[in-house]
């Protein structure tokens, strides 16, 4: 007989009913919280199934059939299968792309590479991520044979990442100044965001809400066009043949 358990990858959450609203008080509550419920479903074990995403991640919740308590975490069955990542893979919806290259157009962003290259690719860098030192360094061959690389800069990773990234943007040199950061990693050179001028504050807040707009939760990632116009995206540090095959590989 197939058995399934619930297993939580965090500690086992049991909200009790407290909001009010359009979903049961339990999920309610998380909704509140900043939770993006976008599909619900009939999970095992006579389980109602959540998934939906916060501050950019996915998540799957599992409402009990007393209908006012949660759990929050990863369902497995008794061979061990993720039922979850089944679950988000199943009923998460694919983030809308359209209108998105031109918002990546209009956001504040870093230039490398030849400025009239027929190739352009947008990368989200937070100045305090390692694996975005990794990717920039990856990339320049790709930049040598035409391709313009575009750095939307934000500031998610530590206190210190918006001041990082706004000193990047306001710089007479942004690439220069990318560079130095870059070579200060991982030391963490403090940055207070104290004295960042508004206007630059709000274009890498700006860049922030871009990002998690996308339902892109982690740097690098990267988002470049196919050779049909259509959009694609790469969450997370590519590796060299997404890199050469997938991203970089046009124009020849």
């Amino acid at each position: 007989m197939l058995r399934s358990v619930l297993k939580v990858v965090s500690p086992l959450l049991m909200l009790p009913a407290m909001a009010v609203g359009a979903y049961p008080d339990a999920v309610q509550v998380l909704v509140d919280e900043g939770l993006k419920v976008e599909a619900t479903f009939e999970a095992p074990g006579g389980l109602k199934g959540f998934v939906g995403r916060r501050n950019g991640h996915p998540v799957s919740l599992y409402l009990m059939p007393d209908g006012e308590h949660v759990v929050i975490g990863k369902m497995v069955d008794g061979f061990g299968q993720d039922l979850s990542a089944s679950h988000i893979r199943n009923w998460l919806p694919k983030p809308d792309l359209t209108g998105a290259w031109q918002k990546l157009e209009n956001a504040a962003w870093v230039s490398e590479g030849p400025r009239d290259a027929e190739r352009i690719v947008y990368v989200f860098s937070d100045p305090n991520c390692g694996y975005c030192v990794a990717f920039r360094e990856k990339a320049q061959p790709f930049l040598e044979r035409g391709i313009e690389l575009r750095h939307i800069m934000v500031g998610i990773i530590q206190p210190s990442s918006l001041a990082k990234a706004a000193s990047v943007l306001g710089a007479d040199n942004p690439v220069e100044q990318l560079e130095f950061h870059d070579s200060q990693f991982p030391r963490d050179w403090l940055a207070s965001e104290e004295n960042v001028p508004e206007e630059l504050r709000e274009q890498v807040q700006s860049n922030n809400r871009l990002m998690e707009s996308l339902s892109i939760a982690a740097t690098p990632s990267v988002i470049y066009k196919d050779p049909a116009g259509k959009m694609h995206k790469i969450v997370g540090l590519p590796d060299d043949s997404a890199l050469a095959e997938a991203v970089f590989r046009y124009p020849e």
